[in-house]
Parts: structure tokens; C-alpha cells; sequence
């Protein structure tokens, strides 16, 4: 559906909820979000049609009004506001990760919180292309024809010069949800086999999976390749330890997840070691101080390794990410107001 179908939905559906007095009088319904051009004609609309719904737009205004909100549409913010925010119902994350939230606060008053996957192409794309850089020596070619090296049979080089292919690998996907339905697709379009990782077991197929396991030594076991798109939690914190790194004997991993699912230390010594071929990582463990542009990724020298693609957490930075996270935060919205609940909830126990 087109943004500009949805943005009709969210008015034709407060107009109804409004004439059949299911809408709240003086309902604060608040964007604490920058409000780039498409929330703008989000909410300008609605504010057009439903002068009885309070919109609060922009980060600023939002903030000073917080405590008031019924309802929020909300990125980082200080912890402090949601303790004081009484009224508060539901929060509306346009993006997929909730780590900046204060989930004890929420849980405890049975705040809903709901998320988005819009993100989930962006980041299986950007998993694929940096796993494709590392298999393909692009980045070693690339710099060293900047300084006028060549490589390959136009200057003598045979088989000890070749990059590879990724066709026909066995991959390893932990995590079967959005972002990883999307890379399993994207991993049989070079003939790979998936097998998918989940905690809780399914009882219906996955798009994309060849098979899905709830055993991780049976995920790990074999691969070549293995992608992380799991969110962080006190469940996947160091799921991947030196352990399961040394039944990875020899494979690729790429993480496009979150950094502290893979131990720190036994990740930089297993691309030490030789114990992986080497790593794509888009997610980190240090991130630089607010308002400097530079920082180590990590506490180890990961960044001085000549087998590890580097990414700075922007997997999901693309603008077809943001207009996606738009509509389907927009989708969360219409599904609350029409029954009282969205259409992606965040399990607060579970946390994804």
C-alpha cells in the first residue's frame, strides 16, 4: 500500500472513531520524532481533519509535554520522562530495536509498546553485500588499485589470486524474523542452503529456510557462512561465546544484529587465530562520545585486522528503511486506535 493510501486510512479511521465516540476528547497523541517531510504530511493531515485529537509534534515540544502524552511516537530519549509520563499508554517505536527504552518502567504500569521491521530489507541487504566483500577481496582490490596494484591474470597472478564465490554455501541464519526471512531469500538467489535459528519452536515453515532449528549446534554445526540478525536480550547476550566460535571452525560471520551477542574477546581472538575466516560487522561495542565523529569500535584492535569488513551500524540507514518504519509505525497506529492493540507488539518479557 502507497504512503499516501496509508495516511488516508489514519484519517478515514480517526474520522470513524471520532463520529462513533470511541475517540477520547483532548487524546494526546505526540511525535517525538524530527519531523522530516513525510511525518509532516502524516500528521498534518490528521491534525486537518481531527481537530479533537492533540497532535505534539517535533522532539522539543514533545518532551515539555511529555508527562501529558496519552500515546507517543518516540525515538531515545531520557528515561526520566516516562517515569513522569502518567498517562502514558502506549509507545510507538519507529524503528525495530527497544534497547533505549526503560523496560522495567513499561512493564510495571503495562505500558504497550509496539515496533516496526521496515528496516528488515535495508539490513539483510547490507548483511549479503558486506558478506560478499569479505568472499570477494573487494575492499583489498579496490585499495590496491587506488595505489596502482593490480591483481589476477592481467599481471601473471593464477589460482592464489582468486576471489570466491558465495554459490552453493551453507549458511547459517540466527534469527528467522523479518530481517532474516529477508536474507534467507537473498542467500537462495546464489544457491545457498539456510538453515534458520530461533529460540521457541514454530510449528508452520519459514519463508526462505531450508530447515529451522531451535538447537544452535545443529545451526552452527557445517556452516560456512553465519549472519546474526538477532535483537539483544538477556537471552542472546553472548549466545555466541568461544564455545560456539571454535564449532565455527573456519567460517565467515557477519553480524548485523547487536555487538554483545558475540563475547568481545573470544570474537578478536577466533579472527586472530584463524579459528573464523574472518567477519562483516555492522554492530559494535563502543560507539564513539555524543558529538564526536570518531571512536574504536571495540576495546580490541578489531579494526587493524586485514580478515574483518567494517560497517558503522548503518545497516539500516537508507532512506527506503525510513518511509517503510513511517508506514508501518502509521499500520501500528490504525490497528491501536481501531482495537486497542498494534500490529507488531513488543513481548516486554521476552523483548523482541
Amino acid at each position: 500500500m502507497c504512503y499516501s493510501k496509508k495516511i488516508f486510512h489514519i484519517i478515514l479511521l480517526l474520522h470513524c472513531l471520532y463520529y462513533n465516540g470511541a475517540m477520547e476528547e483532548n487524546m494526546r497523541l505526540g511525535f517525538c520524532v524530527p519531523m522530516n517531510d513525510e511525518w509532516k504530511k502524516a500528521v498534518q493531515a490528521i491534525q486537518k481533519e481531527f481537530p479533537n485529537i492533540e497532535l505534539v509534534l517535533g522532539v522539543d515540544t514533545c518532551l515539555e509535554q511529555f508527562a501529558k502524552l496519552d500515546a507517543v511516537v518516540a525515538n531515545a530519549i531520557e528515561h526520566s520522562y516516562y517515569i513522569q509520563a502518567n498517562n502514558l499508554k502506549a509507545v510507538f517505536v519507529p524503528f525495530v530495536g527497544i534497547n533505549h527504552l526503560p523496560i522495567d518502567v513499561l512493564r510495571a504500569r503495562n505500558i504497550a509498546v509496539y515496533n516496526c521491521h521496515g528496516n528488515a530489507f535495508s539490513v539483510a541487504e547490507r548483511a549479503l553485500a558486506l558478506t560478499l566483500a569479505g568472499f570477494g577481496r573487494i575492499i583489498e582490490f579496490h585499495n590496491d588499485l587506488k595505489n596502482t596494484k593490480w591483481h589476477g591474470f592481467w599481471v601473471g597472478k593464477g589460482r592464489e589470486d582468486y576471489w570466491e564465490s558465495i554459490e552453493g554455501k551453507k549458511c547459517a541464519i540466527l534469527g528467522t524474523g523479518a530481517i532474516g526471512q529477508k536474507l534467507a531469500l537473498f542467500c537462495k538467489a546464489f544457491s545457498c542452503s539456510v538453515i534458520g535459528f530461533k529460540r521457541s519452536p514454530s510449528t508452520q515453515s519459514i519463508p526462505g529456510f531450508d530447515a529451522v532449528t531451535t538447537n544452535l549446534d545443529e545451526a552452527l554445526t557445517g556452516a560456512e557462512i553465519v549472519f546474526i540478525t538477532l535483537p539483544l536480550t538477556e537471552h542472546t547476550k553472548h549466545l555466541i561465546s568461544e564455545r560456539e566460535l571454535k564449532r565455527m571452525q573456519g567460517a565467515w560471520l557477519t553480524n548485523v544484529g547487536r555487538g554483545e551477542i558475540v563475547e568481545e574477546e573470544a570474537l578478536y581472538n577466533a579472527l586472530v587465530n584463524g579459528t573464523l575466516r574472518g567477519a562483516a560487522i555492522d554492530v559494535w561495542y563502543t560507539y564513539p562520545e555524543k558529538g564526536s565523529l570518531y571512536g574504536h569500535p571495540s576495546r580490541y584492535p578489531i579494526e587493524e585486522l586485514n580478515n574483518v569488513v567494517l560497517s558503522p551500524h548503518v545497516a539500516g540507514s537508507t532512506w527506503q528503511a525510513v518511509i517503510h518504519n513511517i508506514e508501518q509505525t502509521c499500520d501500528n497506529i490504525i490497528a491501536y486506535l481501531r482495537t486497542g492493540k498494534g500490529l507488531y507488539p513488543v513481548n516486554l518479557t521476552e523483548l523482541y
